[in-house]
This record gives C-alpha cells, structure tokens and sequence, in this order.
C-alpha cells in the first residue's frame, strides 16, 4: 500500500506538534487530517474513516483512552495509535482493540521514521482483513 493511499487523522490539542507532524506526514505522501479533541475528532473519523488514527493521550475533554474507545465503536477498520508526553502502558481496553506496545510513541517523536514505519505496518495489516 502506497502513501497516497494511507489516510491519517491526527488528534493532538498543541497547534505546533499537530502543525510539526502532519508537515512531515504531507511531505511523506500520505492524506493527513487533524482534530484538536477527542469530541472533534469523532466527528471528523466517522466522515472521513482513515486508516489510521494517531492520538495524544491527554486532551482536553476526554483523554486518548477514552477517545479510541469510542472511535474504534464507529471505524473498527481503522488502527489506532497513541503519543505521549508521558510514559504511557497500554490498558486492558486498548490491548482488546489489538493495541500493542509498538503503537505507543512518546513524545517528542526523535526518529520520526519510526512512526512511519508503524504507519505502513498497521495499514498494510488493515489491508489484509
């Protein structure tokens, strides 16, 4: 699966990370759209169904946790990944959607390869079911 065909959703409430990481995302090929919460961010995943959905783990209103909860109910196809000021271990929820430890980043993301990496991966693996 190409970049172009890979569509993102990035939900971060700090203007610069999300500014930061959909440049890099944009230049990297793929679709990238962002949401500032959890609450816009449903709205936005249920419209557009991307691939992949990348989530701060503490936003205003409800956490990351909470947030891929719900959205995983409305897109079930699309992976989720969570980044992190903190260290973060993924709860029993998030294991059950088939998180693992690989979708957790911390941020700030130094080698940004790395989240492309895991990107490809959970589209390639989405592609497959």
């Amino acid at each position: 699966m190409s970049a172009a065909e890979i569509s993102i959703l990035l939900v971060d409430d700090d203007e610069m990370i999300r500014e930061c990481i959909c440049a890099y995302l944009e230049d990297e090929g793929f679709s990238v759209r962002f949401a500032a919460s959890g609450e816009e961010a449903l709205e936005t995943i249920a419209a557009i169904r991307p691939t992949v959905c990348i989530s701060d783990m503490r936003l205003p209103g409800m956490n990351g946790v909470v947030f891929i909860g719900k959205a995983h109910l409305l897109c079930p196809e699309t992976g989720f990944m969570l980044h992190s000021g903190l260290a973060y271990s993924l709860s029993d929820e998030l294991r059950a959607i088939g998180m693992t430890a690989d979708d957790v980043f911390l941020k700030p993301i130094h080698e940004l390869s790395t989240l492309i990496k895991r990107i490809t991966e959970i589209a390639a693996a989405g592609k497959k079911s």
